[in-house]
């Protein structure tokens, strides 16, 4: 059986992550120090930290995909919190609902819904 339940953030200031993700995502925070975070996720644990067992180059293009009941609802909640708001709310091609915000350290976090089937492609 494989199973990917954690997931890894190499971030410069994990006290500055770890709050980002606690008041404006809303993750519960389980463990929370200076050099190490681990956030529930649901069925995944985020885990932050400065480094890694292995040697690691900084992450590029990043999207956390966060999935809501209410999307609008989520967006304004990071909105008042100060997140700077990538994308409005829009329904997406393959059936969702999605807003996105800017994270910590180049991460983008998107907040999602599913909404219906993928829209079929129209002839142009």
């Amino acid at each position: 059986m494989r199973n990917c339940n954690q997931l890894d953030l190499i971030v410069r200031d994990v006290p500055a992550a770890t709050a980002f993700f606690r008041d404006v995502v809303g993750l519960p925070v389980r463990v929370e120090d200076a050099r190490f975070a681990e956030l529930d996720a649901g069925a995944i644990t985020i885990m932050l930290s400065p480094d890694a067992l292995v040697p690691v180059q900084e992450a590029a293009g990043v999207i956390l995909h966060i999935q809501v009941d209410d999307v609008e609802g989520a967006l304004e909640h990071a909105r008042r919190s100060g997140a700077a708001v990538l994308l409005e709310p829009t329904r997406t091609d393959w059936g969702t609902e999605s807003a996105m915000i800017a994270g910590p350290e180049g991460i983008i976090v998107d907040f999602y819904r599913q909404v219906g089937p993928p829209q079929p492609e129209t002839a142009s």
